[in-house]
């Protein structure tokens, strides 16, 4: 596995000094990884939107944008985020905690600190990891063949006559012969929402809501919320 970290700081020195520090902490460990910098929240949340990173270093006081609010956008995006705040100001440190950030490492950085940091992080990644691998697929079956599919992977599902297409974030669709009642018995319904008789679309590729219409991330399509189903997406927006 090769681990992403997205190191945002408004100062491309710091960034350099942070990416340096990562290098000497995890030299010889084994472990692969690259890490992506900016000096903009902005475009730290852009590129989040884009792929997903293992682990986010991020500055809270820059100019362009404030760090927690940034968090903030990251965690709608990926309630699982772990985001590590790297910062000269201490007096931010409770309000870090209260949002539930990971870990929160004050400036200037103590190598010794960020290792330990750093090996928490993996362990919470490899935690997270074991849960996925038991709970983040469902099988279908075509042709005779079963067909794992990540749940992560899906965008939306769309009901075209006797068929479902599968839209996936890989480009790999798959056209399976079901209906939706046995869809919705085979998939976790706790991560998708039925916002149409032809349309499930995947809670976590949510872009925006509105009464007529949901936009999903990376797609150009707008997926249409039915009539009949403006109860379901008002109760996602209240949860």
């Amino acid at each position: 596995m090769e681990y992403r970290f997205l190191l945002c700081d408004d100062l491309e020195l710091h960034l350099n000094i942070l990416e340096k520090y990562i290098n000497n902490c995890l030299r010889g460990k084994g472990i692969l990884f690259r890490c992506f910098k900016t000096t903009s929240g902005y475009e730290a949340i852009e590129m989040y939107m884009k792929q997903k990173y293992d682990i986010v270093f991020l500055d809270i006081d820059m100019p362009d944008s404030d760090g927690i609010q940034v968090a903030e956008r990251i965690f709608n995006i990926d309630d699982n985020a772990v985001v590590i705040y790297v910062t000269a100001y201490p007096e931010y440190a409770e309000r870090a905690y209260e949002q539930f950030v990971f870990q929160y490492i004050i400036k200037p950085i103590d190598e010794h600190r960020l290792e330990i940091v750093l090996n928490k992080a993996f362990e919470k990644i490899e935690r997270d990891a074991i849960y996925d691998n038991e709970t983040s697929f469902f099988m279908i079956k075509k042709q005779n063949k079963d067909i794992k599919i990540m749940n992560k992977d899906v965008l939306y599902f769309e009901k075209v006559i006797n068929y479902i297409n599968i839209y996936t974030e890989n480009k790999n669709d798959i056209s399976i012969r079901m209906t939706f009642k046995e869809l919705e018995n085979t998939i976790d319904m706790g991560l998708f929402l039925r916002c149409h008789k032809g349309f499930i679309v995947n809670k976590s590729k949510i872009k925006s809501i509105s009464a007529k219409e949901i936009e999903v991330f990376n797609v150009d399509k707008k997926i249409p919320v039915g009539r009949g189903y403006k109860k379901f997406v008002f109760d996602y927006l209240s949860e």
